[in-house]
């Protein structure tokens, strides 16, 4: 196979394949979804990633993506900077919850979860480790900051 064939299939091929994208897409968001929940009651552990050791919220996160072939940031300063904005109409289970924890009201995002569907997200928090929370809980509705999806979603 000669090179422009091999950039054709690599590079433009994917263009017109909207209908596999869009299967591979809710394959993704699914998997996302069923993942958070094997890891429930796992410890909280501040840098972990490693759910028999413990983890963190970030970290969590990361590896809940990469279970889905998706590579993200490790911190939530960073992964909240390689997500896309979603209006409220337009979030789904799957997309990444970001929160200002240290400081609400602010925009400063130390704090991240995945939204799982009906106002409900699965984090890492301190004091509980792995577990699912209400978005409309007041505590972590005046910390919310922004629901956010990966780009390729």
């Amino acid at each position: 196979m000669n090179a422009k064939k091999i950039l054709f299939l690599a590079v433009l091929l994917p263009l017109f394949s909207g209908a596999a994208d869009a299967k591979s897409i809710a394959e993704a968001r699914n998997t996302v979804v069923k993942e958070t929940l094997t890891y429930l009651n796992t410890p909280y552990l501040w840098g972990g990633m490693h759910p028999e050791t413990g983890m963190d919220c970030s970290g969590f996160v990361k590896l809940i993506y990469a279970k889905a072939g998706i590579n993200l940031a490790r911190v939530s300063k960073e992964q909240f900077a390689e997500t896309a904005y979603l209006k409220p109409n337009a979030v789904l289970p799957g997309d990444i919850i970001f929160f200002a924890m240290k400081n609400p009201g602010a925009s400063k995002v130390d704090h991240v979860g995945i939204y799982v569907g009906k106002g409900f997200f699965v984090h890492a928090s301190f004091s509980s480790g792995i577990h699912i929370d209400s978005v409309y809980n007041p505590y972590y509705f005046s910390r919310l900051v922004s629901v956010r999806k990966y780009k390729g979603f």
